[in-house]
């Protein structure tokens, strides 16, 4: 099969055109670059499939808001955060830790209903649901 008629094809969760959609608004999570589609083959028998891809670091990535790895960015620079604390402290080591504290921060916005698939959103959520929660544990 010629490999451009498999661009609008669906492959796991997201399709072509969710893919280009994120790669719009994201970056990667160690580096801060943009992110390209790529079909990627994953073994010689045909399996096959869309992702997002860093030309930078050469790896998948499925990305996070340029807003959330900024601000991870400073977070790790100057809050002297190490997660890898066993790792010699050196470029990769901040990559990591830049990515591992853009995923915090991701899923702490995404769990107070600030982030979703379009990105940061604009308008204050609806805290009652945590509130209720809270007021539940006491």
């Amino acid at each position: 099969m010629f490999i451009g008629a498999m661009a609008n094809k669906t492959y796991g969760s997201y399709d072509h055109e969710e893919l280009i959609k994120r790669a719009k608004h994201c970056v990667c999570k160690r580096c801060g670059g943009p992110l390209t589609n790529s079909l990627i083959i994953y073994d010689i028998y045909g399996g096959v499939g869309e992702e997002l891809y860093c030309p930078h670091c050469q790896k998948q990535e499925f990305g996070v808001e340029k807003e959330i790895y900024d601000m991870a960015e400073y977070y790790v620079e100057n809050f002297q955060f190490n997660y890898f604390y066993d790792m010699e402290e050196n470029d990769v080591n901040f990559e990591l830790n830049v990515a591992k504290v853009a995923d915090m921060m991701s899923w702490i916005l995404k769990n107070l209903n600030l982030l979703d698939d379009n990105g940061l959103k604009d308008n204050k959520p609806d805290y009652e649901y945590y509130l209720r929660r809270r007021r539940k544990n006491k």
